[in-house]
């Protein structure tokens, strides 16, 4: 409750320079314990993220920001990857290539939330895209990665959830080695690759539109409760609970209780292919009889669902009144799920 507390005194810190502004101004608060710092500018990311320590929380406005490597175990939360009046989403986009990893040590507890990462975002390495570092406990939420997400060394304890993985029909959407990964109610499209035999790697409750789904011909990779909007899948994984599109199962997949249809117009309610809109819903035609093994419905509206809604908090009011040399702050804020 304090750390939320505090977090909307941050955003009401950076909605107050906003309201002092006459052009719209890319803002980051920096929260180290109960101090709070604000940078401003397309740079403001570089510097909260040079001024940051291990455990702080960065909250990022809506606009385009130059990144930063992230090489400390921060928490950084964006306004979202869409702008939708609704649901009070902005998009807090960090224009090129991104790196996570500390040179000469492994980084630990990284969590990435509302943010859409405009290139590559390599996870395990130093500031470059030949360094590779290890990498544990990363998290990736209701992100839209651009291009590939690249994994140097073994990165330990990967979590991606509620997140558009965006490669294109051919290319890659994650490459490199993981252990201990989840991807989970996200949408994938483009191919999966590079996995190992021991590379644990379970894909739950997701929707893929890639090319094909190799790894290391598949090997290390479970694939539960998910749909598969094209023919090709990679041999050697396994797939249980899954909804696909033709029933020629490559050689050396393990199966258990797939659901088979036609063609993918025979599968979504609310389109005629898995092809990506912000509007979308993903709803399913039969969402009764495709039922995964948690007992919810497969693709991204079972297990935990599905939400762009980045869980920073909603200025609902601010208030500004200036005494003096003092700044008083009214404010209602409404903290998200």
């Amino acid at each position: 409750m304090k750390k939320i507390l505090l977090s909307m005194m941050a955003l009401c810190c950076a909605l107050a320079g906003m309201a002092q502004t006459t052009t719209d101004v890319p803002k980051v608060v920096l929260q180290h314990g109960d101090q709070v710092s604000v940078f401003q500018g397309a740079n403001a990311f570089v510097l909260a993220m040079t001024a940051a320590e291990d455990g702080d929380v960065i909250n990022l406005s809506d606009g385009n920001f130059a990144p930063a490597p992230i090489n400390k175990s921060v928490s950084i939360y964006g306004a979202g990857y869409e702008s939708n009046a609704e649901t009070g989403t902005a998009v807090s986009c960090l224009d090129s290539d991104v790196f996570i990893g500390v040179s000469g040590d492994t980084l630990c507890n990284v969590h990435m939330e509302g943010l859409y990462i405009n290139g590559f975002l390599y996870a395990g390495y130093a500031n470059n895209n030949t360094t590779k570092v290890p990498l544990k406990n990363l998290t990736i939420e209701k992100c839209w990665i651009q291009k590939t997400l690249n994994m140097g060394l073994y990165n330990e304890n990967l979590t991606i959830k509620q997140c558009v993985l965006w490669g294109g029909e051919a290319q890659s959407i994650i490459r490199g080695l993981c252990k201990n990964t989840l991807i989970t109610n996200c949408l994938l499209y483009g191919t999966i690759v590079g996995y190992t035999e021991d590379g644990e790697v379970l894909i739950d409750h997701s929707i893929s539109n890639g090319w094909n789904y190799s790894g290391n011909n598949g090997q290390g990779m479970t694939w539960t409760n998910s749909i598969f909007a094209r023919d090709l899948y990679g041999p050697y994984c396994v797939l249980k609970n899954c909804l696909i599109r033709n029933s020629t199962i490559p050689t050396g997949t393990t199966t258990e209780n797939l659901y088979i249809v036609r063609v993918v117009s025979e599968i979504f309610a609310d389109a005629i292919d898995a092809t990506y809109s912000a509007d979308r819903t993903f709803e399913l035609q039969q969402p009764d009889v495709w039922i995964g093994t948690d007992g919810t419905q497969v693709g991204i509206l079972g297990g935990m669902g599905w939400s762009k809604v980045p869980r920073i908090p909603v200025i609902k009011t601010l208030e500004l009144n200036v005494e003096g040399t003092q700044l008083h702050i009214n404010y209602e804020a409404e903290a998200r799920d």
